[in-house]
């Protein structure tokens, strides 16, 4: 998988992961070029809507079957369930409050509540890598003057280096094989963390230089 993408493609990934190790990529060949864009020029850029937390549901069923997010960031933001849903496959961020500026993908159809903004995309460019990309630097752009706040105008005018869709689809594969991967051997890497670091490393087939 992870060796198919550039190595700057990696080195970024890598970064934006935490995971402070040089890499050697085995077979990597082509250069994509990482082109500075603006968020109003990927997305159409909105917002959710109020929705009491009375009228969801903490578990999915036949009638509240969509995910609601709110700006909350336990348990990925999933405030509970509801009947319907406003948006499918779109990037979510904190507006207001003390998680303001976090960023998360949002796959399939879902319902946010309206402390969130939204990003669509009808090009397939709300992804998971986009996400993390925005993720890592949203929160610069937060106004601390009284409540915590990133609106949707400053949101629409941060500028993010972005890979073409084909590399943004190979990141967004990697990182949720990272993230499951992580989930899986979480207790694992608590007692045995050298041992399951270098599993890790191999497992995606990158070389560590020390």
């Amino acid at each position: 998988m992870v060796r198919y993408l550039t190595f700057f493609t990696l080195k970024i990934l890598l970064k934006l992961r935490n995971i402070e190790k040089k890499v050697d990529l085995f077979d990597f060949k082509n250069t994509f070029t990482w082109e500075k864009r603006k968020v109003h020029d990927i997305f159409k850029v909105t917002r959710g809507q109020v929705l009491a937390a009375t009228k969801t549901s903490v578990i999915t069923d036949h009638v509240n079957k969509y995910p609601v997010y709110s700006s909350q960031t336990k348990n990925r933001g999933l405030m509970g369930y509801y009947k319907d849903y406003l948006f499918k496959d779109g990037i979510t961020w904190t507006t207001d409050g003390a998680n303001a500026g976090t960023v998360s993908f949002r796959s399939g159809r879902f319902y946010s509540t309206n402390v969130n903004g939204v990003l669509l995309s009808d090009k397939g460019e709300a992804n998971t890598a986009i996400a993390e990309i925005l993720n890592k630097v949203a929160f610069k752009y937060v106004s601390h003057v009284g409540n915590p706040k990133l609106m949707n105008n400053v949101m629409s005018e941060i500028s993010i280096k972005v890979p073409d869709l084909a590399e943004q689809t190979k990141l967004s594969t990697f990182f949720q094989s990272l993230d499951t991967l992580i989930t899986v051997n979480q207790r694992q890497l608590a007692t045995t963390k050298n041992h399951d670091q270098n599993t890790f490393f191999h497992d995606f087939h990158i070389k560590v230089v020390k």
